[in-house]
């Protein structure tokens, strides 16, 4: 068993960041109201910035057990933030998540006991037949696909993505800035989470969260048994990731599961990636 946070440490760790997730990227709420109530949702996690236990993600073994489960060794995220540094210890390192830590807290404690300041939304407008690019969208292959404005709907615009005839519906609310370059280019529209292509509907999906840089040109992955392509029922395998831009090249396309990821099994020199080949 490993050397787990306590309950009260759990409840510091949040109350330090006023209960907000400690990635920058995303400083999603974590607590709630249930329709109870006498009770409250939590969508947070106490997650150790070194590992609990050997072989866990940046584990360091010269810490003492109670080092581990001191609050100096957490950091509060929400549950999407919490897979997605564990998933990929190389590129969330302790000198990141010790970064996001203290950036966290010193934002909370400017925010203790000050209102608000109450800003008006500005309008978001798009013309009719506008073109536009989208912003983060996985995979990172779509930066540079043109999208066009069919219809203003009130609370979203319908999109139509030009090199197909795929649409998309993008609520307002969910656009953070459009960046305009005058009528000789398209303007990029930048989402407060992201533009995901699922697999399995064939068709983009809107995903609140917005990893940092999100986590690669391929997004966000997650490991998965060897024998996990078996239960896809179409065309699939496994494929090294150094060789993905040869295989897509050739017609395959990397698999995106309902929750956005692409499936990988990790080999002893390199990641092994599920692709499908669509007939």
């Amino acid at each position: 068993m490993g050397d787990d946070f306590s309950e009260p440490v759990k409840r510091v760790l949040a109350s330090r960041v006023g209960n907000l997730c400690s990635n920058p990227d995303c400083r999603a709420l974590t607590s709630g109201p249930q329709t109870d109530v006498s009770k409250a949702i939590n969508l947070g996690v106490a997650a150790h910035i070194t590992a609990a236990s050997p072989g866990g993600p940046r584990y360091n073994r010269d810490l003492l057990p109670e080092e581990r489960s001191a609050p100096a060794n957490g950091i509060w995220l929400c549950q999407n933030c919490s897979k997605l540094v564990d998933n990929d210890a190389a590129q969330f390192s302790v000198e990141v998540l010790t970064k996001w830590k203290t950036v966290a807290e010193e934002g909370a404690r400017d925010r203790v006991g000050k209102t608000a300041s109450i800003t008006a939304v500005p309008a978001v407008q798009l013309r009719t037949g506008a073109r536009l690019r989208i912003a983060p969208i996985v995979p990172r292959e779509h930066e540079q696909a043109e999208f066009s404005v069919e219809d203003d709907k009130g609370e979203y615009f319908a999109l139509r993505k030009l090199d197909s005839s795929r649409q998309v519906d993008i609520p307002k609310s969910f656009i953070e800035k459009i960046h305009s370059f005058g009528n000789a280019k398209p303007a990029l529209v930048q989402l407060s989470g992201r533009l995901q292509w699922i697999s399995a509907k064939r068709n983009f999906e809107l995903f609140h969260d917005n990893p940092v840089a999100l986590a690669g040109a391929y997004g966000i992955g997650r490991d998965v048994h060897p024998n996990y392509v078996g239960r896809l029922g179409i065309e699939s395998k496994f494929a090294r990731e150094d060789r993905l831009p040869q295989l897509l090249a050739q017609g395959w396309y990397v698999y995106y599961d309902l929750d956005g990821t692409y499936l990988r099994w990790p080999g002893p020199d390199v990641n092994q990636i599920v692709i499908v080949h669509w007939v």
